[in-house]
């Protein structure tokens, strides 16, 4: 995974416990993630903090990661699996089946969305 794209996303999944919302397993997942993004900056800082709607604190913090993943490959090896593992909880847990008896024309199964999709 590119670090842009696993900080981003590592970001997205904290979220929920930075602003103190969402569902508690996303806050579960939500804190898990964060307390592994501090991890590395707990030595130089140990109060490491943000106001993830604040855009130029945000953009700071992605700007400490991306350095930190590019020098520190075990963080992040333990970043992309705590991400991967993250997604997939929540995948799990907000997975929706849609079953209908009626006459069908198209159907559409959506598990995961990349790129452009059209219908």
């Amino acid at each position: 995974m590119e670090p842009i794209t696993l900080i981003s996303t590592a970001i997205a999944l904290a979220t929920p416990y930075l602003i103190k919302a969402g569902e508690s397993v996303a806050e579960k997942i939500g804190e898990d993630i964060w307390n592994l993004i501090k991890k590395p900056f707990a030595k130089g800082n140990s109060n490491l903090s943000i106001d993830i709607n604040n855009k130029e604190e945000k953009e700071r913090l992605i700007n400490l990661l991306i350095e930190e993943v590019s020098k520190n490959s075990s963080f992040k090896d333990e970043l992309e699996v705590a991400v991967n593992k993250s997604q997939e909880e929540l995948n799990a847990y907000y997975q929706q089946n849609i079953n209908n008896n009626g006459q069908i024309e198209k159907q559409i199964n959506i598990q995961n969305n990349t790129g452009n999709i059209q219908m």
